[in-house]
């Protein structure tokens, strides 16, 4: 029975909702057992699908809330659905458009464009070759050439996160792999479009073939490609400062997407697929400045559709088409010659462009992951028809779309391991290291990572008062990319380093601004000295009245901020310093400090800018530290109740407590919580005095 309008869109809406809620989770499984949460989405598709759960008659949804839909397109999922998903693959190319760095890409555009053609000719034609012989047609037949083309794409992503993580995008071999994913994906989506284009003018399948209209279709395409991408750079700092004239950073970002979703249908109407209109429009406003802003503007869109898209794609598997042991031998198959395409294309190319061995088996490596891609090219397959035998028929099919998502899988799932093995392996990846006669490297040496965080965060905010606009900071991605107008620059940061690649030109204003922020820095810090915090808290118990007290969170109980082995009844140190180290040390031991001369001396560091005395006889040493994995507290007293002189002051009780660097933890609000605790009890002499480390502990719990 036909559906109302009301009722069709009450069904998208709960639709929606469990996807959501499905995918969110099932991504969060995946980053988990780490791997790409992609692939939890994908699997979320394939369970909730109409080929598995999503016909199971639910209350008021006898055929199920996923149903295997009944419509002239030959989609499995509903058109509103599909179309959602579609919007998610538009705006999932625009921000790889808007994530290509343009310097990158052409100061190793040569070695890129070498390397990603020879893995895009070689993958395409094992790839048409596997067709040729699995479906005994012709190697123009549009079944074999979409094999060939879902051979070519290369996950940028996956690989970007890869050598992020292991702080080699910058390197040789990581330039080139990213600008070469550039070129892959480029090229791919040309192949597709002359695929379209032929399918589209009745060639492939049982007739004959037209090199003559192969030949218009790769121009028409390349042509159509190049004349707006040519236009779209030149015209995006014009387009910028129109943008910019809206002010309010959601407009100009929202309007940025609408740009893209005109430029893909018209790309759509003039015969190419919308992903190559969504791509263009990125492309030409990575080069703006305000590309960093609409990524992050758009980023709860892209959360929202993005795995919609991968969803619905999973949805489109029929599992009883992976439970045939052909279709897996097919997908085992193509597999093997998906990876071997672009080890051996890539590789190749790469040792007559400076690298060695090496370095041209990490570049293969990591161009073998396929992913949001190669699952658009197997998604617009499966909603596009040919002839065959007098019938209309997809191109991609079930069984051939299942033989694509195993492909997609297991390239994704094996290229994290092989990349991080081939960087792993010592020694560099070329054989003659080239500087940038383009570029200067700046290099300025800190002297701690504390240092080196303030530093990068105030360096931030006097780039964008300088009118730059730049790319997120966080400790997992430690390059930040810098734009204004045509310049641009990148800044890396390490734990004691804060370096610059630049154009010569740059390079003075960059030191400028770098000189000037650690002047006013300066300045600063010789009017903090003025301030004495210690007095004021230290010394005066009233300060801890009415504090709310600490009762552990979800994920930091106070049980395991104190741990059983974290209440000492002996020491025996006769001075503060000395027990001090004493409490540290029995951290150390019990697994807690990763290293215990550089925990001792931040605690030691904490304490010289400012005593922690209390009156009573309590001391409360406390400090963030790089050398713990989570927030620890130990609580000791001395041998026999006795006391120290401290300050001229009787010291009973130490309370030491070490907070990570890097994590949020409510750190001072336990210190405080304690501390309100002990400030209160009248006297300590019964606690100081108990020779159990049990019952201390339970004192700190209560």
């Amino acid at each position: 029975m036909e559906q109302s309008v009301t009722q069709q869109l009450a069904t998208l809406a709960l639709q929606l909702g469990v996807v959501l809620f499905a995918s969110q989770g099932m991504g969060r499984l995946a980053s988990l057992v780490r791997i790409p949460s992609v692939l939890g989405e994908l699997a979320t598709g394939v369970i909730l699908g109409p080929y598995l759960l999503g016909r199971v008659p639910l209350p008021g949804f006898p055929e199920g809330l996923f149903p295997l839909a009944q419509c002239a397109s030959g989609l499995p999922v509903s058109l509103p659905l599909y179309a959602l998903a579609t919007l998610g693959s538009i705006v999932l190319l625009f921000q790889s458009g808007l994530e290509t760095d343009f310097r990158t890409f052409f100061r190793y555009s040569l070695a890129g464009t070498l390397v990603g053609v020879g893995g895009v000719v070689v993958s395409f034609l094992l790839g048409d070759l596997l067709g040729h012989c699995m479906f005994s047609c012709g190697l123009m037949d549009p079944r074999a050439l979409f094999l060939g083309i879902l051979s070519t794409a290369t996950s940028v992503g996956i690989s970007a996160r890869i050598l992020s993580e292991r702080r080699a995008i910058d390197s040789p071999e990581g330039t080139t792999i990213l600008a070469a994913a550039v070129i892959d994906d480029v090229l791919g989506i040309v192949c597709l479009a002359v695929v379209m284009g032929l399918v589209a003018g009745g060639d492939g399948g049982e007739s004959g073939v037209s090199w003559g209209k192969i030949a218009l279709v790769a121009v028409k395409a390349i042509g159509i490609w190049v004349l707006f991408t040519a236009v779209g750079l030149w015209c995006s700092h014009f387009f910028a400062r129109l943008l910019k004239r809206f002010h309010s950073k959601t407009t100009y970002s929202v309007l940025a997407l609408g740009a893209a979703i005109l430029l893909a249908g018209f790309m759509e109407q003039c015969g190419l697929a919308m992903i190559i209109g969504a791509y263009t429009a990125g492309l030409s406003l990575s080069r703006s400045d305000l590309a960093f802003t609409i990524q992050l503007r758009l980023h709860s869109i892209y959360g929202f559709l993005v795995p919609v898209f991968f969803v619905v794609m999973g949805m489109m598997v029929d599992v009883r088409v992976l439970a045939d042991w052909d279709t897996l031998k097919f997908g085992l198959l193509f597999t093997v010659l998906a990876v071997a395409g672009k080890v051996v294309g890539c590789m190749l190319p790469a040792l007559f462009v400076n690298f060695n061995l090496k370095g041209a088996l990490r570049v293969g490596c990591g161009m073998i992951p396929r992913g949001e891609v190669a699952l658009i090219i197997a998604g617009i397959g499966a909603t596009t028809t040919m002839m065959l035998s007098g019938k209309e028929v997809p191109i991609v099919d079930n069984q051939l779309f299942g033989v694509a998502i195993i492909m997609t899988l297991l390239t994704t799932l094996l290229a994290p391991p092989l990349l991080m093995m081939t960087l792993n392996m010592a020694g560099r990846g070329v054989r003659k290291v080239k500087a940038d006669a383009l570029s200067v490297h700046l290099e300025f040496p800190m002297p701690s990572q504390t240092v080196t965080d303030f530093l990068v965060r105030q360096l931030i905010v006097n780039f964008r008062q300088e009118g730059f606009r730049h790319s997120d900071y966080s400790k997992d991605y430690s390059v930040i990319h810098f734009r204004k107008e045509h310049t641009a620059f990148v800044m890396s940061v390490d734990d004691r380093t804060i370096s610059f690649e630049c154009a010569k030109g740059d390079a003075p204003t960059i030191k400028n601004i770098y000189n000037e922020t650690t002047y006013e820095l300066y300045q600063n810090l010789e009017e903090m000295r003025r301030l004495s915090p210690s007095e004021t808290v230290a010394k005066d118990a009233t300060v801890y009245d009415n504090v709310v007290p600490y009762t552990g969170t979800d994920y930091l109980p106070l049980e395991q901020v104190l741990p059983p082995n974290c209440a000492i009844v002996d020491l025996q140190a006769e001075e503060y310093p000395a027990a001090i180290e004493e409490v540290v040390r029995h951290l150390y031991r019990c697994g807690m400090v990763a290293d215990f001369q550089g925990c001792l001396q931040e605690v030691m560091a904490r304490e010289g800018m400012a005593s922690t005395l209390l009156d009573g006889g309590i001391a409360m040493p406390h400090a963030k530290s790089a050398y713990v994995q989570r927030m620890v507290s130990v609580v000791a007293i001395f041998r026999g109740g006795k006391t120290i002189q401290v300050e001229g002051r009787p010291l009973r009780l130490l309370l030491l407590t070490i907070a990570p660097k890097d994590q949020d933890s409510p750190y001072m609000q336990y210190i405080a919580h304690q501390a309100s605790r002990l400030c209160k009890l009248k006297s300590l002499d019964e606690i100081c005095a108990s020779p159990n480390p049990a019952a201390l502990r339970r004192f700190f719990l209560e």
